[in-house]
């Protein structure tokens, strides 16, 4: 079940201290899901996906955190340039990065996927090939089954 989406207005800063606070924790965030992202890929490539897998929870709670930071950020725009920017030109940077890291998580688990699925249908392949009869037909040629009649194969999705 999913969490319900929190609908209420993003947490106004009205002062200096407030903004560097939310600033550190921003970029604390930002370094954590990081940090999460890069663990998740290493992993993924290197094929240990039960490392991987207590990750995921991790990753959605720090993905949440940062959604709900840059909403305030946005609301706060105007005062946080005021107060603090300087550094905002750093969360920026920082912001960059951690985009090129999810771009990269993102292509790790896309080919993962990718191989995954392709194992299953090289499988699923194999299986039907072995089901197939191995005889001759009245005209004497070797009958194959239709395209369509394939049979139903079971997939855990389990790790």
């Amino acid at each position: 079940m999913t969490e319900p989406l929190d609908l209420k207005a993003p947490a106004a800063i009205a002062t200096a201290a407030e903004a560097a606070l939310f600033i550190q924790n921003l970029r604390r965030t930002m370094a954590e899901l990081a940090v999460v992202l890069a663990e998740e890929a290493s992993a993924v490539r290197s094929a240990r996906m039960r490392d991987a897998a207590p990750l995921e929870a991790r990753k959605a709670e720090l993905s949440r955190r940062y959604m709900a930071e840059l909403a305030v950020l946005k609301a706060n725009a105007p005062y946080l340039k005021r107060a603090a920017g300087p550094t905002l030109a750093v969360v920026r940077a920082e912001n960059e990065a951690l985009q090129k890291a999810l771009e990269l998580n993102l292509a790790v688990l896309a080919t993962a996927h990718a191989v995954a699925e392709g194992i299953i249908r090289h499988v699923s392949s194999a299986v039907q090939a072995k089901r197939a009869p191995a005889g001759y037909g009245a005209s004497g040629r070797a009958t194959t089954p239709p395209p369509m009649a394939g049979t139903p194969m079971a997939v855990t999705r389990q790790l």
